[in-house]
């Protein structure tokens, strides 16, 4: 049950007013050896916040507020599942794809990668996960073919895949 502080998990949606909504699609099968083989979930986000302070200031600078870019983020990932973030421009998800791959700190919340909590995670700890962590920043721009509707470009990787 979700109350006014608690995150949606099943559509990601977070108190605040963020329309940020992640989903998620199973895009393969359970094999042994796998990262993440024990039913576990392979990520896990709970609670993820970050905010950045505004201070004022220019000797002697105090914090007078804070941006709150993510705000109480919840959700997981399963092994053959792929998560997408959706949202208006400025509603977190670039924020929240680097706290969770370790490239800004979180205020708050708790990163779990293959049963390990990776929040404090900094150098050498974090760079041997570099290469199972990352985030594709989609330019609109340069990925959106102006001559296919959404619903194919969109439709196209499912196409392929079957």
């Amino acid at each position: 049950m979700n109350t006014p502080h608690t995150p949606d998990t099943t559509t990601g949606h977070h108190p605040g007013g963020d329309p940020a909504r992640a989903g998620s699609h199973q895009t393969g099968s359970h094999q042994t050896g796998e990262v993440g083989e024990t039913g576990e979930a392979l990520l896990s986000v709970d609670n993820l916040t970050k905010h950045f302070p505004i201070r004022r200031g220019t000797l002697i600078q105090r914090q007078v507020g804070a941006v709150r870019a993510v705000d109480g983020i919840s959700f997981a990932v399963h092994t053959g599942e792929t998560l997408g973030l959706v949202g208006e421009s400025g509603c977190g998800k670039s924020t929240t794809g680097r706290v969770i791959t370790r490239l800004l700190d979180a205020t708050s919340g708790t990163i779990t990668f293959d049963g390990e909590d990776i929040t404090g995670y900094h150098g050498r700890r974090m760079r041997r996960l570099r290469s199972k962590i990352q985030i594709i920043f989609q330019d609109p721009y340069s990925s959106l073919n102006p001559r296919h509707t959404i619903g194919a470009i969109v439709g196209s990787p499912f196409h392929i895949q079957n």
